[in-house]
């Protein structure tokens, strides 16, 4: 598998679908971390090594703050049935649950019109006054807005929702290189678009909503490494373990099971009805993790440098994720 795995992002970065790739597989044996190829050409035209740090865009949405749910509700800081309203009083649907919000049913819209146009304050009001297109519970449509108000919930009951991914997530698993607004050398970060009001983004978030929410949101905005991604995975694949310290209660492996709707569970995409789980992200990562063999994987990509109308390699990653799921 993983043979046929490199040879086919090879034959995607000999293509031009990207201009590299860092990917990594973990097995019980442990873990091993490939760099194919270049961050972009020209000056960015570095080849890529383990220093390499991405923006997760959507993968975000697991790593960060299912995460961070998961724990809450473990320690029953929160509940899935808990209105959204009870932790946002000025939200305007308070029959939406944090179970609807993490299923991706809350009847809420994939993403915001006009936002071009829009401030910080503009943004938020958006969010918290969205119409719903269905009711909660009635359909799926993956929404973005969902996860901005899971990431104002978690900075609700902690003060701080970057300091508490920082505390609650990156910490115990050792993850140094991971979070929001990361301070470190621009050099360092692979680029991602090259926007007309903006310029080339390096080491800022490419979201625009989170750009607009100063970097730091429950749906985009989290940096990271192949290998911080790598511990991350590998304390999934251990049921919440990661070197004798507990980060998942075992019981939300029981919650993943548990929940099989339109190919989603809590947070993540599952595949087939499995115990196999991933998510991508708008810039090019994927991650996946399959508890009944044991194995997992994470692929980093600059798929939007310079442009977000490459789409190919959206394509090539589903089939990455076919020969990693397939038995």
């Amino acid at each position: 598998m993983l043979e046929k795995i490199e040879q086919y992002i090879d034959s995607c970065i000999e293509a031009g679908d990207v201009y590299g790739a860092s990917f990594s597989l973990i097995t019980p044996r442990g873990i091993d971390q490939y760099y194919h190829g270049h961050q972009g050409h020209d000056q960015f035209a570095v080849g890529l090594d383990a220093s390499m740090i991405y923006d997760l865009a959507s993968v975000t949405k697991v790593v960060a703050t299912t995460t961070r749910i998961f724990q809450m509700l473990s320690d029953h800081t929160v509940r899935l049935e808990d209105s959204v309203a009870r932790f946002l009083p000025g939200f305007a649907h308070p029959e939406i649950t944090i179970q609807n919000l993490l299923l991706h049913n809350s009847g809420l819209p994939a993403d915001i019109d006009h936002l071009s146009e829009m401030n910080r304050e503009d943004l938020i009001r958006a969010v918290y006054e969205s119409k719903l297109l269905s009711k909660p519970g009635e359909r799926y449509l993956y929404s973005d807005l969902g996860y901005m108000l899971l990431g104002w919930i978690i900075r609700t009951v902690d003060g701080s929702l970057a300091r508490s991914i920082q505390d609650h997530v990156c910490y115990p698993l050792a993850m140094t290189n991971t979070g929001y607004n990361l301070n470190r050398p621009k050099v360092r970060f692979v680029p991602t678009e090259f926007d007309p009001r903006r310029g080339q983004i390096q080491g800022q978030v490419h979201d625009y909503k989170a750009f607009l929410l100063n970097g730091e949101s429950g749906h985009a905005g989290l940096f990271s490494t192949l290998t911080d991604l790598s511990v991350f995975i590998e304390m999934m694949l251990n049921f919440g373990e990661y070197q004798g310290k507990r980060v998942l209660d075992e019981n939300v492996f029981d919650w993943l099971g548990q929940f099989d709707e339109h190919g989603r569970t809590l947070g993540w995409e599952r595949r087939n009805g499995q115990h196999q789980y991933f998510h991508t992200g708008y810039t090019g990562p994927a991650i996946a993790f399959d508890l009944d063999r044991q194995i997992g994987m994470v692929v980093l990509t600059n798929r939007v440098y310079p442009t977000s109308d490459n789409q190919i390699w959206n394509q090539d990653r589903s089939h990455v994720l076919d020969l990693f799921f397939e038995k």
